[in-house]
């Protein structure tokens, strides 16, 4: 299998798989075309967005930008980052999809072999891309919902091993699947992710 760790500079490769993990996307038109990383962002979080954009800066040609969603009557602005389209991520789109041929289309999928690539990085990025903190249980949730129970669990197996933070597999509904860090892991997470923070994305651990 590839070393991904060789094809984007620096923390650029942890950066990318943390919110490959989350939110963030490769979109690629065919199996033959090159591909380019997308990634929505809330109505808040544009310091994260243009964080994002500072951190790609030579993978893209346009800055972040502001699309008005309407929802019941009520208008939001949402954030929107796209690369220009290039080899580079050709092999990210490889590692995470995996053709679906019920859907007749390409779905995103946990890694198996997650753990070879897992850090402090990676997990700070998830969290920022799609974590919640849960101020009544006093506990961190990633909304793992996409992935199946068996990728969740794998990708729960790589935080516990890689980085020594106990996290749990949630059942949320229907079959989705969410991973939980409990109060007593909250120090450790914070002191092992935060200084990989936006600070407007803080509040996601509880800060």
């Amino acid at each position: 299998m590839t070393n991904l760790k060789t094809l984007l500079p620096g923390s650029l490769n942890s950066v990318l798989i943390g919110i490959l993990l989350g939110d963030g996307y490769i979109s690629r038109t065919s199996s033959t075309s090159n591909s380019r990383f997308e990634m929505s962002f809330g109505q808040h979080s544009l310091p994260f967005a243009e964080k994002i954009e500072e951190l790609f800066t030579e993978f893209v040609s346009n800055p972040v930008k502001a699309v008005n969603l309407k929802v019941k009557g009520k208008t939001y602005v949402n954030y929107r980052l796209k690369t220009s389209t290039l080899p580079v991520f050709n092999q990210y789109h490889d590692m995470f999809y995996s053709w679906n041929s019920e859907k007749g289309k390409y779905v995103k999928v946990v890694p198996k072999n997650i753990s070879e690539f897992m850090d402090s990085i990676v997990l700070a990025y998830l969290i920022m891309s799609d974590g919640n903190f849960d101020k009544n249980r006093n506990r961190v949730r990633i909304y793992s919902n996409s992935f199946t129970k068996e990728e969740v669990q794998t990708l729960a197996d790589a935080i516990n091993s890689k980085l020594g933070i106990s996290v749990g597999v949630l059942h949320d509904r229907k079959d989705q699947w969410i991973i939980t860090i409990g109060a007593k892991q909250l120090d450790l997470l914070r002191q092992t992710v935060s200084i990989h923070f936006t600070p407007c994305m803080l509040y996601r651990l509880g800060l």
